[in-house]
């Protein structure tokens, strides 16, 4: 085996890659962009296929560049893993989805070969992994890191039956049961609160920008307290009733965007909660696994909708190497 590879994981909304040590999963070294799979497609939308893959080639071998040149060791041929949206109908390859029930060793998975040359002249081996779906739904990128979690022993045991619970631009609700993916449910609530606090008649009352640059985290009492009485909102009304709530404090009330959009994110999240309530038996485990951005965000939500399922925590180390700890599977 080398003594490395590079890991990407492209999403919709950012673009990761990392150099990762085989035998330790120790990370060398890592180049993080803003960019997402959507962005970069929307940049590249009035180029032909051919041209638009080229250029989707031409990032990832300059991004290989970048921590290549830092290595000591130069390779004959380098491994990269990518998972993600690399492989949707907006990334580098359109790719089938592999079918549920699927695998938690990742033995289904649909992959794809291809070769490439970084312009310093490294030469590459790609490795992509295709997504998951059910009759209805689809996800991709998420069975890889759910391969990584359940691969590590703090985890592992509830690869018998659980829910896993991934927040993000589309948060996933994704049914575990007996070592396999058996069910996926996606909530746009990432995507609804961009989208409605900037691009609705909300966007006068809710600033999205304080959330970023408060990195997810209530700076004051003011903003907790909105957050709380959104997560309420959601529990006793249905939401398309909810929604113009966020104007209305802001008008009525005189409650500042910075504020008031923590009550928008709280009324989304807890959304999803009355919908594991609704859904799901009280004993099913849950596996939250959030990162550190949104993690105390959907643990009070559910202490204050008094969800009484047992929740295990992804601790953020882990969760920061999901992705990792699911390409060593592949290579």
């Amino acid at each position: 085996m080398a003594p490395f590879f590079l890991s990407c994981d492209w999403g919709t909304t950012s673009f990761r890659l990392r150099c990762i040590q085989s035998d330790s999963g120790q990370c060398l070294g890592q180049w993080h962009q803003p960019i997402g799979v959507k962005a970069f497609h929307l940049k590249h939308a009035s180029c032909s296929k051919q041209e638009r893959d080229m250029a989707f080639g031409s990032f990832l071998q300059e991004a290989c560049d970048n921590l290549l040149e830092q290595q000591p060791d130069k390779l004959d041929l380098v491994q990269v893993i990518l998972s993600g949206m690399t492989t949707s109908t907006i990334g580098w390859m359109d790719l089938p989805y592999a079918k549920i029930p699927f695998p938690l060793d990742g033995s289904a998975a649909i992959t794809h070969q291809l070769e490439g040359i970084t312009p310093k002249g490294h030469p590459l081996a790609f490795t992509l992994i295709s997504g998951v779906c059910s009759e209805d739904e689809m996800m991709r990128g998420e069975e890889t890191e759910l391969i990584g979690l359940f691969s590590m022993a703090c985890h592992s045991h509830l690869a018998s039956q659980c829910l896993a619970l991934l927040p993000g631009t589309h948060c996933k609700h994704i049914q575990i049961l007996k070592d396999a993916i058996t069910g996926i449910q996606t909530f746009m609530t990432g995507e609804c609160l961009e989208s409605l606090s900037q691009h609705s008649i909300l966007a006068a009352n809710t600033d999205m920008a304080t959330l970023w640059e408060q990195g997810f985290q209530w700076q004051e009492s003011a903003q907790e307290k909105a957050f709380e009485e959104g997560v309420a909102r959601a529990q006793n009304h249905n939401l398309l009733g909810s929604l113009f709530q966020a104007r209305t404090r802001g008008v009525l009330h005189q409650l500042a965007p910075s504020v008031n959009i923590w009550f928008l994110a709280g009324l989304l999240v807890g959304e999803e909660w009355k919908s594991i309530k609704e859904q799901y038996p009280e004993d099913l485990p849950i596996l939250l696994a959030a990162g550190n951005k949104f993690s105390h965000l959907y643990r009070h939500a559910a202490h204050l909708m008094d969800v009484n399922n047992p929740i295990h925590v992804v601790q953020p180390e882990a969760m920061e190497l999901a992705s990792v700890a699911g390409h060593m599977k592949f290579l």
